[in-house]
């Protein structure tokens, strides 16, 4: 089981990375930079293990809890990361084909903002408000 200071740190990561490829897509000469695309998968990989991760461990002991209202809260934090993982998983997919043209560079860097602000809300939501709630519940 991983631990909150581990799921933290993961965060961190995912944090650090989504600050420096948010510059990066901006640049439509990057799109299909390997460097970024490496940058990408692992963002992506660091951002799906951390899903993966925090379901099968901390919240699946919250959603199991005795009280309804944490198992509620655990079980839309749940239905949210599946909502994440799908959107994600397509948004990595197209940012680094080279089939995508110049002319959808704008499209892409629109939904480049929004996956980060998305990841980034997660991000900030798990911080302040499932951390602590894992920290009271599974403590006591």
């Amino acid at each position: 089981m991983y631990s909150l200071d581990e799921l933290k740190a993961q965060n961190q990561e995912i944090s650090d990375l989504c600050a420096v490829l948010s510059v990066l897509v901006e640049q439509q000469s990057l799109h299909n930079n390997p460097y970024v695309c490496e940058l990408m998968a692992r963002f992506k990989e660091k951002v799906w293990m951390h899903l993966v991760f925090e379901d099968n461990t901390i919240y699946s002991a919250l959603s199991h809890h005795d009280n309804s209202a944490v198992s509620g809260v655990a079980k839309d934090f749940h239905d949210s990361a599946r909502q994440i993982k799908k959107r994600f998983s397509s948004y990595v997919r197209r940012w680094c084909n080279p089939s995508v043209g110049v002319n959808e560079h704008d499209e892409l860097v629109t939904e480049s903002r929004e996956i980060f602000q998305l990841i980034t809300d997660r991000v900030e939501y798990e911080n302040n408000k499932m951390f602590p709630l894992v920290s009271k519940h599974l403590a006591a």
